[in-house]
C-alpha cells in the first residue's frame, strides 16, 4: 500500500512522488500529458456557474420579480472574466418564452427587477431562467433555474380575492392510476458501477414516489434461499446505503416497505471480473483510502482524482496484480463535488465514484440589531460584520431580501442558497431535495447523507473535445453586429451602417464594415425595451442592393419536465400561500374602505387592437378600424382604406419649401407602422425633388392591403397626439399632427420588399434601472390611512462591506405583526461565500 499523508511538499512534486511510486517505472512525462490535457480543457472551454438570489418565489399580480446574479470560474468560484453579459428569462408552464432581459455584470455580479405585468403574466406556475451565452455550449446543466408561482386572484369591487371560480370537473381516475400513484422507485447502484463478488462493498440506494419526490423506507436483502443477509433504512430524503460482501453466482433480492406499500426487487447482478473501485471517505479524516481490484487482461490502468475540470492527482498501475489501496490527502482536491476515475489504455472510463470534500471555508456573515422586536411602521437598523473563515474581515459584495413570515415561506435550514447551490447542486444531476440542509450545521450524519446523494446522483462532466469549436461566443459587453452582403452575395466592403435607435432621445449611431462585411456597434448606454433600425449603405452612400444579416440572440433552449398526471388537473394552495392572498385582500380591502382607492369605472364600448403599440393604451384613439371592420374591405389598399375613413387626408404642399406630403384638414399626417414611424426611413435622393417623400408615403399606402392589417388606429384630437408627439416630434413645435398607427399581421414594421438594407432589431432589454421602493416614515406620515401589507418588506441587491468588513442598512416594518426573516448572501468573489437568516419579532 501506498500512503500519500498531507505534508508541506509542493503540489506538482507531491503529483510527482504518486506518480513515481504506483505507475511501476513508467515515464512522468505520461502524467504531464494528462495534466496538461486537463489544463487546456479549462483554457479552450472554460467553465461558468451562476447563482442567483431571489427576493421570494411566489408573487401577487403586478408584483416585481428583484434578482442578483453571481457569476463565478466553475473551477474556482473567483468572479468570471469570460463573460460580461447575464441573460435572465421568464418561460409558463407551457414553455412559452414571455420575456428575457439582459443584464451587464461588473465584477462577476448583476442585478435587476422583471415587472410581472398583469397583460403578460397570468397567475400560475413559471420557470426563472439565468444564464450567460457562452453557457449554451455545454447544455442546460449548467443554466439557474427557479419555479416561482404567481398566485391567482380576481378583482373584484377593488377587492383581490382568491379566485373562487370552480375547479375543473377531475378526471375519473381508475383503480389501477390509483394503484400505480402508490408504487416506489427504487435504484440500486453499486459502488463504482460494478458489484463485485467476495468484496466487502458499499450499495447505494435511492427511493422516490410517484411524483419523483423521495420517500422514507426500510427494507431486508434476501439470498436465493431466502436468508435474511441484512436490515437497511433510507433517511427522510429516501437514500442511503449499506455494506455487504455479496457471493459468486448467488441472487440476491430486496424487499422494500414504505408506508402504502410493500415490494420485492432484485439486486444488480454480480460481476466476476473487471474493475472494481472503493473510496473511504470517513468523516473526520484528513485523507481518503482508495481500494482498486482488477483482474482485467494485464494493461495500463489509470486513475485520476479530479474536482470541476481540474485533476488533482494521478495515478498509473498494471492490471491483473494484487488487489491495491491508495491513500490520498484530502488537501490535494478543492471543497465540493469530486471525482475518482479508473481508465483504461484507451481512456474509457471503467468505474467512477463521486464524493463531497467539505471545509469550513464558509464567509461568517454575522448580523446584528438593537433588538429583536420591533413596532408597527418602526425604523430597523441591521448591521452586518463579514469575516472569512478565519475570521478576518473581509470586503464582499453581500445581498438582502426581509420577507414576511406570515405571507412568504422561506426555510433557512433547507432552501437552496449560494452555498448549497455553487458547492453542491451546480455539479450534480437533477434536482436536490432540501439542498441547503446539507450545509447547515455540518456533522457526520450529513456527511453520511452527502455520501448518500453523491452515490446516487450523476455528477456534471468537465470534459471537451479540444478540437470542438464552440458554437456561441463569450460576450464581454453587449453589441450589434451583422454582416452586409451586395447582389451577388459578396461583402460590402467600408459600407456606411446606421444605427437608429427607436425611442427618444433618438440616437443614431454609425460604423464601416470591414474588409468581409462585418459591422459591429459597441459602448451601448443602458437600454430598456429598445427597438433598432440598421439601415446599410455602399462605400459610395448608396443604397443600392444591398442584405443585412444581423447576429439576433436566440434564448437557451427550454427543456419541459414531464409532470405528473394523476394530480396536474388541481393546483393546491399550501397555508402560506392563502395567508399572501389573505393579506391581499386585507389590504385592498382597508384602502377601499379609508376611500385611498377610487371605485372601479368599467369603461364599455373601446376597440382595442391586440399587438397594438398604440402609446395611449389600449383603445385610446378617435378612430379604431378592427380586423373585423377590415375583412369587409380586404383587397382595398391602406391609401384607399385611410382617405375612406380620414376625413380631410390630402395632398399638399409645405409653404415656403414646396414639399409635396399629406395632410389632414391643416395638420401634418404621420403615420406608425408597428411601433416604427415611417420618415425613418426615407432616403432624400434628390434634394432638389419635390415629390419625393410623397411618392416615399405612397409607396406604403399601395404596398399594404386591408388584409395585411390587423387593426388601424387614427389619433386626431390633442389628448390622443401628445404622446405622440413627444416621442416622435420636437414638443415645442406650433405645427398641429395627426398620427395613424397601423398594425400588421407580421409586426414585421414598415419594412418594404425593396427596403431589404435595413431591418428592425428587438433586442433583449439590455439593462435596468428598476429600484425597489422602501417606504420611510416619519412623525408625519406614519399615521396615515393607507394600508401597508408588503410581503417583501425590504431588498437591497448591493451592500458592500468596507475593508473592516462592516455594512449597515435599514428599512421600516409594515402593518402585520408577526415575524421577518432577514435573509443575507454574498461573497468576495474571490472564491468564498456565505449565507445567514435573521429572526425579527413585530409587535
Amino acid at each position: 500500500m501506498i500512503n500519500l499523508r498531507s505534508t508541506p511538499i509542493p503540489f506538482f512534486l507531491l503529483l510527482f512522488l504518486c506518480f513515481r511510486q504506483i505507475a511501476f517505472a513508467q515515464e512522468p512525462t505520461s502524467n504531464a500529458k494528462i495534466i496538461a490535457q486537463y489544463d487546456s480543457v479549462r483554457t479552450v472551454a472554460p467553465r461558468e456557474k451562476i447563482y442567483v438570489h431571489l427576493d421570494k418565489a411566489i408573487f401577487a399580480p403586478q408584483d416585481t420579480l428583484w434578482f442578483k446574479a453571481y457569476l463565478v470560474d466553475a473551477t474556482t468560484n473567483v468572479f468570471s472574466k469570460v463573460s460580461g453579459l447575464i441573460y435572465f428569462d421568464m418561460f409558463d408552464a407551457n414553455g412559452t418564452l414571455i420575456e428575457t432581459i439582459c443584464v451587464p455584470t461588473a465584477m462577476g455580479v448583476a442585478w435587476g427587477g422583471i415587472a410581472l405585468k398583469p397583460d403578460a403574466y397570468k397567475a400560475g406556475s413559471y420557470t426563472f431562467r439565468a444564464y450567460t451565452n457562452w453557457m449554451q455550449n455545454f447544455g442546460d446543466a449548467y443554466i439557474f433555474k427557479k419555479e416561482i408561482k404567481i398566485l391567482d386572484f380576481i378583482k373584484d369591487e377593488n377587492v383581490y380575492q382568491l379566485d373562487k371560480k370552480p375547479l375543473p370537473t377531475p378526471r375519473k381516475i381508475s383503480a389501477r392510476t390509483i394503484e400505480k400513484s402508490k408504487d416506489i422507485d427504487i435504484q440500486f447502484l453499486p459502488e463504482g458501477g460494478n458489484w463485485k463478488a467476495d468484496r466487502m462493498q458499499k450499495m447505494a440506494f435511492k427511493a422516490v414516489n410517484y411524483a419523483g419526490k423521495g420517500i422514507e423506507v426500510t427494507g431486508e436483502i434476501f439470498d436465493s434461499k431466502q436468508n435474511k443477509i441484512l436490515d437497511f433504512k433510507s433517511n427522510n430524503k429516501g437514500m442511503g446505503y449499506f455494506m455487504m460482501v455479496p457471493i459468486l453466482n448467488e441472487a440476491y433480492t430486496a424487499t422494500i416497505n414504505s408506508t402504502e406499500i410493500t415490494k420485492t426487487q432484485n439486486l444488480p447482478k454480480l460481476a466476476s471480473s473487471g474493475a472494481f473501485l472503493q473510496v473511504n471517505n470517513s468523516y473526520g479524516s484528513d485523507g481518503l483510502a482508495i481500494n482498486v481490484d482488477s483482474d482485467l487482461p494485464e494493461q495500463e490502468i489509470t486513475m485520476i482524482g479530479q474536482s470541476k475540470g481540474v485533476a488533482c492527482f494521478t495515478a498509473k498501475f498494471i492490471s491483473g496484480k494484487k488487489y491495491k489501496t491508495v491513500y490520498v490527502p484530502k488537501s490535494l482536491f478543492p471543497r465540493g463535488i469530486c471525482q475518482i476515475l479508473l481508465m483504461d489504455g484507451k481512456n474509457r472510463v471503467l468505474n467512477e465514484r463521486n464524493f463531497f470534500i467539505n471545509r469550513s471555508q464558509d464567509l461568517i456573515i454575522q448580523p446584528s440589531t438593537s433588538t429583536s422586536v420591533y413596532g408597527l411602521r418602526d425604523s430597523i437598523c441591521v448591521n452586518i460584520q463579514a469575516s472569512d473563515f478565519e475570521k478576518k474581515p473581509i470586503s464582499g459584495t453581500f445581498s438582502v431580501a426581509v420577507t414576511d413570515d406570515n405571507q412568504i415561506q422561506k426555510d433557512s435550514l433547507n432552501d437552496n442558497n449560494i452555498l448549497s447551490h455553487l458547492l453542491l447542486a451546480s455539479d450534480l444531476k437533477g434536482e436536490i431535495e432540501s439542498p441547503g440542509y446539507y450545509f447547515n450545521h455540518f456533522d457526520e450524519q450529513k456527511h453520511n447523507d452527502l455520501e448518500a446523494l453523491v452515490l446516487t446522483q450523476g455528477w456534471i462532466k468537465y470534459n471537451w473535445e479540444l478540437d470542438k469549436r464552440p458554437l456561441f461566443k463569450a460576450e464581454k459587453e453587449f453589441t450589434i453586429s451583422g454582416r452586409v452582403t451586395n447582389i451577388t452575395n459578396k461583402p460590402a466592403i467600408n459600407g456606411q451602417i446606421l444605427l437608429l435607435g427607436m425611442k427618444k432621445p433618438i440616437s443614431i449611431m454609425e460604423t464601416r464594415t470591414d474588409s468581409n462585411g462585418v459591422f459591429i456597434f459597441r459602448d451601448f448606454p443602458v437600454l430598456d425595451s429598445a427597438a433598432f433600425v440598421v439601415q446599410a449603405k455602399n462605400a459610395k452612400g448608396k443604397v443600392g442592393t444591398l442584405g443585412i444579416e444581423l447576429n439576433e440572440f436566440q434564448s437557451a433552449p427550454f427543456l419541459m419536465t414531464a409532470k405528473n398526471n394523476l394530480t396536474n388537473y388541481e393546483e393546491t394552495l399550501d397555508s402560506i400561500s392563502k395567508q399572501f392572498i389573505a393579506a391581499k385582500n386585507e389590504e385592498y380591502e382597508a384602502s377601499f374602505k379609508s376611500g385611498i382607492i377610487l371605485r372601479e369605472v368599467k369603461i364599455t364600448g373601446k376597440k382595442t387592437i391586440k399587438g397594438s403599440k398604440n402609446l395611449n393604451g389600449d383603445g385610446n384613439a378617435d378612430i379604431t378600424l378592427t380586423e373585423k371592420d377590415l375583412d369587409k374591405v380586404a383587397k382595398k389598399t391602406l391609401g384607399d382604406v385611410l382617405k375612406e375613413n380620414i376625413k380631410g387626408l390630402h395632398e399638399s404642399v409645405k409653404p415656403k419649401t414646396g414639399f409635396q406630403l399629406y395632410k389632414v384638414n391643416g395638420s401634418i399626417f404621420k403615420m406608425i407602422i408597428d411601433g416604427v414611424e415611417v420618415d425613418y426611413f426615407f432616403t432624400n435622393f434628390d434634394p432638389t425633388s419635390k415629390t419625393e417623400y410623397l411618392q416615399f408615403i405612397k409607396s406604403y399606402f399601395d404596398y399594404y392591403n386591408a388584409e395585411d392589417i390587423k387593426g388601424i388606429e387614427i389619433m386626431t384630437s390633442g389628448k390622443n397626439v401628445n404622446n405622440y408627439i413627444k416621442q416622435y416630434e420636437d414638443p415645442f413645435t406650433v405645427e398641429t399632427y395627426v398620427f395613424v398607427e397601423v398594425t400588421t399581421r407580421t409586426g414585421s414594421g414598415p419594412f418594404l420588399r425593396k427596403s431589404s438594407n435595413m431591418f428592425k432589431y428587438n433586442p433583449p432589454a439590455y439593462g435596468d434601472n428598476k429600484e425597489f421602493y422602501s417606504p420611510k416614515y416619519t412623525d408625519q406620515n406614519k399615521g396615515n390611512k393607507k394600508p401597508d401589507y408588503r410581503s417583501t418588506i425590504y431588498w437591497n441587491p448591493h451592500i458592500l462591506t468596507n475593508e473592516k468588513g462592516i455594512a449597515n442598512f435599514s428599512f421600516f416594518s409594515a402593518d402585520k405583526k408577526g415575524f421577518y426573516t432577514v435573509w443575507i448572501e454574498g461573497s468576495d468573489m474571490n472564491g468564498n461565500f456565505g449565507m445567514k437568516a435573521l429572526k425579527l419579532e413585530v409587535k
